[in-house]
């Protein structure tokens, strides 16, 4: 039996640590590499619009789940704010579309944030879609990007609420270098861009794309993320020029994809990620 004195066992301690060291911190750069990765690839991106809508009810753990499964680079979730403030995933103004709030509430039109966590935990947010989902809840923010970040990258859209809460929530997980936040509303994007410069952010516009509209928010995104019907190659040229990346919504057609992807845009979000990833990866 070998046997090791005190020093050659404290040289088997010390070498055992700084490989689990290593280990960890391997681990720990794989993970942050991801939003690394995602902005600097040539190759094109594939994004779950809401998940993979076509497939699963919209803004949905299964939804989600089913977008990881295909493959997408990101997978796109959308947020709003409850009455006591709790963030959670719903892509509409109200409820009415996608859940059971006018059954359960005997309402409609309900605002989202009319209403507390406490009620709206309880709707059904999948038989609207298909029987086989009833029961589907609406995640919480927080329990969404836990699921995205365990098979790929969150690209979180800002519906409502403060900048300030969002960057808090992040920076309180750990993960502001590990996924991309996008809005409409430049304003919070620049306040995310203030409170976090290094949160990857994307700039989202539906009209026309030239360098004008997008000056007052360029220096503050890393990306571009743009209605595809407004994108051609001069656009796809000029934001490029600015270094930055360029996003397109929603195609669901592969053809048109490939199109979008030959004028040079970077990423693809859309509705039916594996079959946009089939048609756009090399």
């Amino acid at each position: 039996m070998l046997r090791l004195g005190r020093s050659g066992l404290s040289l088997v301690l010390a070498a055992a640590a700084i490989a689990a060291g290593f280990a960890f911190e391997s681990e720990l750069s794989a993970g942050d590499a991801r939003v690394n990765r995602i902005l600097e690839t040539k190759e094109p991106l594939v994004i779950g619009h809401r998940g993979a809508c076509a497939f699963a009810p919209e803004n949905t753990i299964p939804s989600y789940k089913l977008a990881i499964e295909q493959k997408a680079d990101l997978v796109e979730l959308d947020y709003y704010l409850s009455a006591d403030k709790v963030p959670f995933c719903i892509h509409d103004k109200t409820y009415d579309r996608t859940t059971d709030a006018n059954q359960r509430w005997s309402e409609k039109k309900t605002k989202i944030s009319d209403k507390d966590w406490s009620d709206i935990a309880g709707l059904d947010a999948g038989s609207w879609f298909d029987a086989k989902f009833a029961g589907v809840k609406l995640p919480k923010l927080d329990e969404a990007i836990e699921t995205i970040q365990d098979g790929s990258v969150t690209l979180i859209e800002h519906k409502e609420g403060d900048a300030d809460s969002l960057v808090k929530l992040l920076k309180d997980r750990e993960w502001t270098d590990k996924l991309v936040v996008q809005s409409f509303n430049w304003d919070f994007v620049a306040r995310c861009h203030e409170l976090e410069p290094t949160l990857a952010i994307a700039a989202l516009g539906s009209d026309e794309l030239t360098a004008e509209r997008i000056k007052p928010i360029v220096d503050k995104v890393d990306v571009i993320a743009w209605n595809a019907k407004f994108v051609d190659r001069d656009a796809a040229e000029m934001v490029h020029k600015h270094g930055k990346k360029l996003f397109v919504y929603t195609v669901n057609d592969p053809k048109r994809a490939k199109e979008l992807v030959d004028l040079g845009v970077d990423g693809i979000i859309t509705d039916r990620p594996g079959e946009i990833g089939e048609a756009i990866r090399k």
